[in-house]
C-alpha cells in the first residue's frame, strides 16, 4: 500500500513540474513511461518459481485439483 502512495505522489510531482515547465503536450508521453517503468519494476518483484516446481509436486498451499464448483 505504501509504494502505491509513494508512486502516486511521484506521479503528481512529475505531472506539476511538466506543467509548470509549460511542456503539457509531453504529459502523456511521459505517463506511458511511468506506466512501463512500474510495470518493469513490478516483474522483477514478483517471486519466480524454481525450477523443481515447476515438474514436481503442487507447492505448498495450492490444491493438487481444481476445487469443486458450489452451487447455491
Amino acid at each position: 500500500m505504501g509504494a502505491f502512495q509513494l508512486a502516486t505522489a511521484m506521479g503528481s510531482a512529475v505531472g506539476g513540474v511538466m506543467v509548470a515547465a509549460g511542456a503539457l503536450r509531453w504529459t502523456g508521453l511521459a505517463g506511458a513511461v511511468l506506466s512501463a517503468l512500474g510495470l518493469a519494476v513490478s516483474v522483477h518483484a514478483l517471486p519466480r518459481k524454481s525450477k523443481s516446481a515447476k515438474g514436481g509436486a503442487p507447492e505448498a498451499g495450492t490444491a493438487a485439483t481444481s476445487p469443486a464448483p458450489t452451487t447455491v
